[in-house]
C-alpha cells in the first residue's frame, strides 16, 4: 500500500494556491474554479478543498514534507516571511521546523538522518 493523496480544507483557495505553489514550491496539477486545487509530490498528491461542509475545518490539519535540503528550505521560508510555529530544531532522528498556511494548517518540514 502507499498513500495516494491527502486533502486540506481552506477558506480561500486562491490564497492556498499562492502559498503551496509560490512559497512551498509545489507543482499545481489542476485547479477547479474556487473549489479545489491539486498539487503534485513525488509519489502522492495534496488536495486543497474549499470548505463547504460543517465537518471541513480549515486550520485543523497537519502535513509533513520530507526534504533533503532543510537548511535551504528553512532560509527560503524566512525570506518569504511565513508564520513559523516552530523554528529549526535538531532532533535525534533529524531536523525539523514548521510553518502555517493561510488557513492555519501546520506544514512541518523534516529531514531524517
Amino acid at each position: 500500500m502507499k498513500l495516494d493523496s491527502a486533502v486540506l480544507y481552506s477558506n480561500d483557495i486562491n490564497k492556498a494556491i499562492e502559498f503551496y505553489r509560490d512559497i512551498i514550491g509545489l507543482k499545481v496539477e489542476y485547479v477547479e474554479q474556487e473549489k479545489y486545487a491539486s498539487f503534485l509530490f513525488d509519489n502522492a498528491r495534496l488536495g486543497v478543498k474549499k470548505k463547504v461542509e460543517k465537518r471541513e475545518i480549515p486550520g485543523a490539519q497537519t502535513i509533513f514534507i520530507a526534504t533533503d535540503s532543510i537548511e535551504k528550505d528553512y532560509k527560503r521560508m524566512i525570506k518569504e516571511d511565513v508564520n513559523f510555529i516552530k523554528h529549526m530544531q535538531v532532533r535525534p532522528w533529524g531536523n525539523e521546523f514548521s510553518v502555517v498556511d493561510p488557513d492555519g494548517n501546520k506544514v512541518e518540514f523534516i529531514q531524517r538522518k
